[in-house]
């Protein structure tokens, strides 16, 4: 379900439409994350969500701040 939210916030910026969700097995549980050129958004099933933009450190945020996130780091 948690997923499904994510997707959709995401899906309202174009370049994220068609993105799928990639999976990773990781020590903490598996890790998912969508790629949109040099923007990575990754999380766990539970937890914080991590957006990073090329080669940054990443910027650490919940389900409501996504939206805001997303917007100020695509400009």
């Amino acid at each position: 379900m948690r997923d499904k939210s994510i997707l959709e916030k995401l899906k309202a910026f174009p370049e994220f439409d068609g993105a799928i969700i990639n999976r990773y097995p990781a020590r903490e549980g598996l890790l998912k994350f969508i790629t949109a050129g040099n923007v990575i958004v990754k999380w766990y099933y539970r937890g914080d969500i991590a957006v990073q933009v090329g080669d940054n450190d990443d910027i650490v945020c919940g389900m409501r701040e996504l939206s805001d996130v997303i917007s100020e780091v695509i400009q």
